[in-house]
């Protein structure tokens, strides 16, 4: 992908992050600040849609991310230069050290993710032992107003114990987003998980809408695995 439409496809995603609305021409010509015209945006976004990486709904004339533009960035992504704000990281330390127990410890320490992500934490200490939080976070964005969107996603978390084991061989002891069909919680969530434990046998997994917030999901996920 050209360099042009890199830095576009990036601009798009970011304020659809923001938004949660379609991303036009215009407006990135006008709020991003480009120096290009008008028309030479709105012909890349219009090449960027044909490769797939683009989509647009039929009442808008603004632009949303696929999943391959969501892939796609996520490829252009250099996490090693992230890092979580220092207040944040604080907060996030706190929370394991007033935790009291292993467990009570892991549970606070996902509640207060939760809170920084505005998103859904989900801690598999083991293949049938399941706790989550945060999953009215989910519901109230406005990525899940169908009901039917809901009701799919409650079902899947009414049957945690089923979906999990198949989704601990996938998940590395480091940070990693899953995304699509790579994770057995619906299409239309994004996921990043790792292990945790002595041997691997427990789990951490942030889950959000595909328009997440994914550098600071990561330096989320980052900073548990040093607490973790």
């Amino acid at each position: 992908m050209e360099q042009r439409q890199q830095q576009l496809l990036g601009l798009v995603i970011n304020n659809y992050v923001a938004t949660a609305e379609p991303v036009g021409s215009r407006f990135l010509v006008e709020k991003a600040g480009l120096d290009w015209s008008e028309a030479t945006v709105r012909n890349e976004l219009r090449e960027l849609e044909e490769e797939g990486y683009l989509t647009h709904p039929h009442t808008s004339a603004g632009r949303l991310p696929t999943l391959k533009g969501y892939q796609y960035y996520l490829s252009t992504i250099n996490f090693s230069e992230l890092k979580l704000p220092r207040q944040e990281s604080a907060l996030l330390e706190k929370s394991v050290q007033a935790g009291g127990d292993y467990e009570g410890a892991r549970k606070n320490l996902a509640k207060a993710i939760v809170e920084l992500s505005h998103e859904m934490v989900l801690v598999a200490f083991s293949a049938d032992f399941v706790y989550y939080t945060g999953l009215s976070n989910l519901f109230q964005k406005p990525d899940f107003f169908d009901r039917a969107i809901v009701a799919n996603i409650s079902e899947v978390f009414d049957r945690c114990e089923e979906v999990i084991p198949d989704f601990f061989e996938d998940v590395p002891e480091e940070p990693k987003f899953f995304l699509g069909d790579e994770h057995p919680f619906g299409e239309m969530l994004s996921v990043v998980s790792m292990r945790f434990g002595k041997n691997g046998e427990s789990l951490i997994a942030l889950l959000g809408p595909q328009r997440m917030d994914y550098k600071h999901n990561w330096e989320l996920m980052s900073k548990a695995k040093e607490l973790i």
